[in-house]
């Protein structure tokens, strides 16, 4: 019997501490070739979506996409990655940043500020 439950415990914390990879991230030419095989747009964005992708593009990247047929939608889209990905790690070092401490009347080094109410 204590086997049986130390068995089934490894088993829980085994399949707690399994987890899915994420997945590969899109390149340009995985775009273009969705593109060329008629993938919708919604369907594009969600692919870039799902894979978290963050797209650096220069112009003459902007250029070829658009040589190759990929939509204004998908290509502001591709653009707007980077923008989104700046401002979330602006967002997280803001929040690192913050010193909690004066949220809560504590001034320099932890001592309190003077207030009328002490």
């Amino acid at each position: 019997m204590k086997t049986l439950l130390l068995l089934s415990i490894v088993a829980v914390f085994a399949l707690g501490c399994a987890h899915r990879p994420h997945p590969q991230p899109l390149a340009q030419a995985d775009i273009i070739s969705m593109v060329k095989a008629g993938v919708a747009d919604e369907e594009i964005i969600r692919r870039i979506d799902a894979t978290r992708t963050v797209f650096r593009l220069g112009s003459e990247d902007v250029v070829r996409l658009r040589n190759e047929g990929v939509s204004d939608r998908v290509v502001n889209y591709m653009l707007d990655t980077y923008a989104r990905y700046v401002a979330d790690q602006q967002r997280r070092q803001d929040y690192y940043d913050y010193d909690w401490h004066y949220s809560y009347g504590f001034g320099f080094y932890g001592y309190p500020h003077r207030h009328w109410w002490w």
